[in-house]
């Protein structure tokens, strides 16, 4: 198998991972506090955090859709930092 026939199953296969992965965690997250968090905030006395920086994301607002989309990029720049990574890794020195 030569590298343009593997790279033409390549990318649909990451692309695939990405979208079952962001459905995955997106199904787990939950708008409730962990148990830390509730811990935290009912022994300061605090209700919720106020103010402070949103995330990297925070432009895109609070949408359903914005949530999935930060989870397909976040996935995504995942991905192809690791591939670039055990790239260069398995170069071989001469």
């Amino acid at each position: 198998m030569d590298r343009t026939e593997m790279m033409r199953y390549l990318i649909p296969l990451i692309a695939v991972i990405i979208i079952v992965t962001s459905v995955i965690i997106f199904g787990l997250a939950s708008q409730n506090p962990d148990g830390f968090e509730w811990s935290f905030f009912h022994f300061a006395g605090i209700s919720f955090p106020t103010g402070g920086f949103e995330g990297i994301w925070g432009f895109l607002g609070e949408s359903v859709y914005a949530r999935a989309l930060e989870g397909i990029i976040g996935i995504s720049i995942v991905l192809v930092l690791g591939f670039v990574f055990f790239k260069m890794a398995s170069r071989k020195t001469e």
